[in-house]
């Protein structure tokens, strides 16, 4: 029994191993939702927070105020135990929701936005094909690009034609083989200041989560973008 227990514990602890390069969070951040059904752990989120939904249809995306339900609820782990989880619900099918952001309700113009639609051109096998998405909007058309390092990682930056910011890095590859190019779930001007804001999460095909909101508002002296909400962390008893 005892040989078990310890081979047990090595796997979570293996399993609770996250690449390093993509989970760089700030704590001071508030902590975006994109994807409410995630296994995420206990305390994840705070209860007493306003909360805005951003909800994008056919006819455009729309910023107004939401209610976020957060309880307790549990799971197994790998050492067959009860992990406490944050169980999240809310109405309707928001894009993200966002916590106790000064951002003003209504209407909000919008360039791209995943809609679901296969027919759709999506920006991810641009980027990893070719190494770059040019977003052609608003008064400073922007391009996301990649250029690897010699040890096989990709270092993401973000360029006006003047200006290159560096964004983040990603491993060449997930825990598993999974492809690690960002998807980005919308494009557009969140913040009202008429420059483009980003959307976007990074892969991590080993429960892993990098979820991001870019603002371009607030970004600083030879800054194009600033991280202004970040989840980020593995879900709570998750594995194999």
């Amino acid at each position: 029994m005892h040989r078990i227990s310890l081979s047990l514990l090595g796997i979570a602890l293996a399993l609770a191993s996250a690449p390093a390069l993509p989970q760089a969070s700030d704590n001071k951040l508030p902590r975006l939702v994109i994807e409410t059904g995630r296994q995420y752990a206990q305390r994840s989120f705070p209860r007493a927070a306003t909360w805005q939904g951003f909800y994008c249809d056919k006819a455009g995306c729309t910023l107004k105020p939401a209610q976020l339900r957060i309880e307790t609820g549990t799971a197994r782990n790998v050492l067959d135990e009860d992990e406490a989880l944050d169980v999240l619900a809310t109405d309707g099918a928001p894009l993200a929701l966002f916590p106790d952001m000064a951002l003003n309700a209504g209407k909000v113009v919008s360039w791209y936005w995943a809609s679901g639609d296969p027919a759709e051109s999506l920006p991810e096998p641009r980027l990893s094909k070719l190494g770059k998405w040019v977003m052609p909007w608003s008064t400073r058309p922007l391009t996301l690009s990649w250029v690897k390092t010699p040890e096989g990682y990709k270092r993401y930056h973000l360029s006006d034609g003047t200006t290159k910011q560096f964004l983040f890095s990603t491993a060449p590859e997930g825990h598993y083989g999974g492809d690690t190019t960002p998807i980005i779930h919308w494009a557009g001007d969140l913040d009202g200041d008429g420059m483009l804001d980003l959307l976007l999460s990074i892969p991590d095909d080993n429960c892993g989560f990098d979820e991001r909101l870019y603002l371009s508002s607030g970004a600083g002296e030879g800054k194009l973008l600033r991280k202004a909400a970040q989840s980020v962390g593995r879900e709570a008893a998750c594995g194999c």
